[in-house]
């Protein structure tokens, strides 16, 4: 997309900007505020695409015909699916939010200005849901008499999200605030961005209790140090040995990530059956039985709690939530249950995409682009992200936006349709 005057940014497009935007914000702390913004973004964007031949030259792109295809063979997943028809109708719903993925795709490319504005309304959420986490510890949060939101107890200081959410969400947003420290000029902005990255850190390592948060600060720790240090043996190997030191004095220091990680060495030594580990064991164990017995379409969308029904009223005969079990907390065992080896691929191809020009440019948001989809796809080998609300909406908002930005970096030629 080439400068041209004759297609400026219209109204209606900037409308859905604003809502984009806004959908971001309000993703780290309240599921109804996003889905409702979410929701007016998407009719926005469907009238605006209507109306503008640049947005949806936008839409030719990669990760926005894959999300499409991927959304489309979903849909058609729903005839062969075995599962009863309110699982699939409530999996259609979920999956739909793919949709997100090509409107953050396209109004980047329209207005380059969109990368920055989304990260800071990402950030401005996180920073909410942090401070929400600091009050909890300190028996200053306010509990909702409606309902709205849940908060946790100074042990496991939790607040509109639970610990696995916070953990991913703001291991996120520590390692790009210490990305940031690398990028910016001047002492005050460094220390001002190491200090933001201790603040998100502080509720992953000491006050709640989720160990995926544990995993993916680790992970984004590793990755932020192989992406902007110089490789010598000598750097990596101190750099690395740092980080392994950094989490040993977790161990040590934080009371809740030492429980946690007891638990899990616990879990896995007795293989037990009724605990977190035990539970994904039994998932793993179902799931890649489907795959094999149905590797070309797997069992249809929607199906999985039907199929692992059987398993659960065997393992847990008491338990009211047997018949519900809609995921196997793996995105990628969920997704291949459900369309089989081809259906897999194509996300794999999905992520591919959105990834490929984030190698071949150097810049800020590149990198956190790279931060952003290892945590992702980290994280996705062992929790459902992209059946989940807030986590896909995290990732297909900030990742669209983001892989905008890294496409313009990798391609210096292309340029947005000027505003």
């Amino acid at each position: 997309m080439q400068d041209s005057p004759g297609f400026p940014i219209t109204r209606l497009e900037r409308a859905v900007q604003y809502l984009l935007l806004l959908a971001l914000f309000c993703v780290p702390f309240s599921t109804y505020l996003t889905n409702v913004f979410a929701g007016c973004c998407l009719l926005c964007f469907g009238a605006a695409v209507a109306t503008s031949a640049p947005l949806r030259a936008a839409l030719r792109t990669p990760p926005a015909l894959l999300a499409m295809a991927l959304l489309a063979l979903l849909a058609l997943g729903t005839s062969w699916s075995i599962g009863p028809p309110a699982d699939i109708a409530s999996a259609m719903k979920k999956y739909a939010r793919l949709l997100m993925l090509p409107i953050a795709v396209a109004t980047s490319l329209r207005d380059p200005g969109m990368p920055a504005r989304a990260l800071a309304a990402f950030f401005g959420g996180a920073a909410m849901l942090a401070t929400s986490n600091y009050l909890v510890w300190h028996d200053l949060m306010p509990a909702s008499s409606a309902g709205w939101w849940r908060i946790g107890t100074a042990t496991d200081s939790f607040s509109f999200k639970n610990h696995i959410t916070i953990g991913i969400l703001l291991s996120f947003a520590t390692v790009t605030c210490l990305l940031g420290a690398t990028y910016v000029q001047g002492a005050r902005a460094r220390v001002a961005c190491v200090a933001a990255g201790i603040l998100f850190s502080v509720p992953i390592i000491f006050l709640n209790q989720g160990r995926t948060g544990y995993v993916t600060l680790f992970v984004g720790m590793v990755v932020l140090f192989l992406l902007r240090v110089r490789f010598t043996p000598l750097r990596t190997t101190f750099g690395m040995a740092a980080i392994v030191l950094l989490f040993v004095g977790f161990y040590a220091s934080s009371n809740n990530f030492k429980q946690r990680t007891d638990d899990l060495i616990t879990e896995v030594r007795t293989d037990q059956k009724r605990s977190p580990n035990g539970l994904r064991m039994s998932y793993l164990r179902v799931g890649t039985g489907i795959v094999a017995a149905h590797p070309l379409a797997g069992l249809g969308t929607g199906s999985f709690a039907e199929v692992y029904a059987p398993t659960a009223l065997h393992d847990w005969p008491e338990d009211e939530l047997g018949h519900t079990r809609h995921q196997p907390h793996s995105e990628f065992l969920l997704i291949a249950a459900q369309l089989g080896v081809p259906g897999l691929l194509l996300y794999f191809a999905m992520l591919a995409s959105l990834l490929r020009p984030a190698l071949r440019a150097r810049s800020f948001h590149a990198d956190a682009l790279v931060l952003l989809w290892v945590i992702y796809v980290v994280s996705s080998s062992f929790n459902s992200l992209l059946w989940d609300v807030t986590e896909a909406y995290w990732f297909l908002l900030l990742a669209g936006s983001l892989y905008a930005s890294a496409r313009f970096q990798a391609q210096p030629g292309l340029r947005p349709a000027a505003p």
